[in-house]
């Protein structure tokens, strides 16, 4: 595979419109309450890919600025489930919280799919480091995510989020584990009408290997 070049920049109201919004709504009044979207990789192609994030506080969040199906099915949506279970676990900070969203890797502007081509380049990794840098320089006192499943990789692609495996060798602790690693995650019944996530995860079921593929709350203290 060709080494692609690109630059990872944040997403700011200058370039917000070049970059693929299919989960924002509300973007001007985010810009009200806080300074960037998130990051994008940019090439000679435009922006190849992206990382939504939210200024959010913990315990208590104002979800009037999420996406309408964030707020009105919080686990369908990547920074839904894990401020259920940091509210669950009691979890609180001493100041703002970075929450990353969902990736959208190879996902060009005005697509509902990933181009190929952009995919295995590494750019989630590089939207990860940059939003780890920008957090630590900007005041927040953590970031948290949802780490993705170990064994079932489609449900990442699906729910748009990096492994839990990558955000632990990034420094993140696990805070929660969906089900407490004992139940079966609730997406691996639904299965989002994808046939490889469902196959994945009886897969896994036949395993007896739930607690490798649930997803994580994955807490960095900055």
């Amino acid at each position: 595979m060709t080494e692609l070049k690109y630059e990872i920049k944040p997403i700011t109201a200058e370039n917000h419109e070049t970059v693929n919004g299919d989960c924002w709504e509300h973007k001007s009044e985010l810009f009200e309450t806080q300074e960037i979207l998130g990051f994008g990789a940019w090439n000679d192609d435009g922006c190849i890919g992206s990382l939504h994030c939210y200024k959010v506080s913990i315990p208590d969040w104002d979800d009037s600025l999420f996406p309408d199906y964030g707020r009105r099915q919080p686990e369908y949506w990547p920074l839904g489930w894990p401020l259920l279970a940091a509210k669950e676990k009691q979890l609180s900070f001493s100041g703002p919280v970075w929450g990353h969203s969902c990736f959208h890797v190879g996902r060009l502007i005005n697509t509902h799919h990933s181009e190929p081509q952009y995919l295995g380049q590494g750019i989630g990794k590089a939207l990860l480091a940059a939003s780890i840098n920008w957090a630590k320089s900007h005041e927040y006192s953590a970031i948290i995510a949802i780490g993705g499943s170990k064994t079932v990789p489609e449900y990442n692609m699906v729910m748009g989020c990096l492994p839990y495996t990558t955000y632990a060798n990034n420094g993140f602790r696990v805070a929660a584990l969906e089900g407490d690693g004992k139940d079966a995650p609730w997406w691996a019944q639904e299965c989002f009408d994808a046939p490889t996530l469902k196959a994945q995860a009886e897969d896994a079921l036949q395993k007896n290997d739930i607690e490798n593929m649930c997803a994580r709350l994955m807490v960095l203290d900055l």
